[in-house]
């Protein structure tokens, strides 16, 4: 992927950071700029570990998506995703069952916009551009409903996404995700 620059979008500020962006670095991916390494350059002088914290999180996404595709769910709702590059949800999904479904979902219009062109090859992933917070407008959207069968089982992902919702809000949000789907 070094210097393919086909995943930013033509209007994008490259001077702007992006917390995805510096995530996607902290896992090694090749998909940030300058000045996301730079911000994770600053967020290593405070947490040195933060490479590790990363990984280690991406490890438990991992076994999380294995599980559930080893249960026989072949459809998930990644709420919070940012970029789907680094061992995200639908490489593990589709490679554990090449027919699995993923819909991303992403407040962030820099995650949006690079998760657009990385899953435009794959019919079976698409990316949502809405707060977590909207659960109707992530439910009700027409990639959301193109993709997943509310009918049948779906799993359903928020990993590092919980602390971004209020505390007045936070139960009522994951509760009415988990109502929406099958037990």
């Amino acid at each position: 992927m070094a210097g393919d620059r086909r995943w930013i979008p033509d209007d994008m500020d490259t001077g702007r950071p992006s917390i995805a962006r510096v995530y996607d670095y902290a896992l090694g991916g090749g998909h940030n700029l300058a000045s996301d390494r730079a911000v994770f350059e600053q967020l290593m002088a405070i947490q040195p570990r933060i490479r590790e914290i990363a990984w280690t999180n991406r490890a438990f996404l991992r076994r999380v998506v294995l599980f559930m595709v080893e249960s026989g769910i072949t459809q998930f709702l990644d709420l919070g995703s940012g970029i789907p590059t680094v061992g995200n949800v639908h490489e593990i999904a589709q490679k554990a069952n090449p027919e699995c479904r993923v819909v991303y979902v992403d407040r962030e219009d820099v995650a949006v916009a690079h998760s657009q062109l990385l899953l435009e090859c794959n019919p079976l992933a698409t990316v949502v551009e809405a707060d977590i917070v909207a659960v109707d407008k992530v439910l009700n959207h027409p990639e959301t409903r193109a993709l997943l069968d509310f009918g049948q089982p779906v799993g359903v992902l928020a990993l590092t996404v919980g602390h971004y919702v209020s505390d007045k809000e936070v139960q009522d949000v994951f509760e009415r995700y988990r109502d929406a789907v099958v037990p």
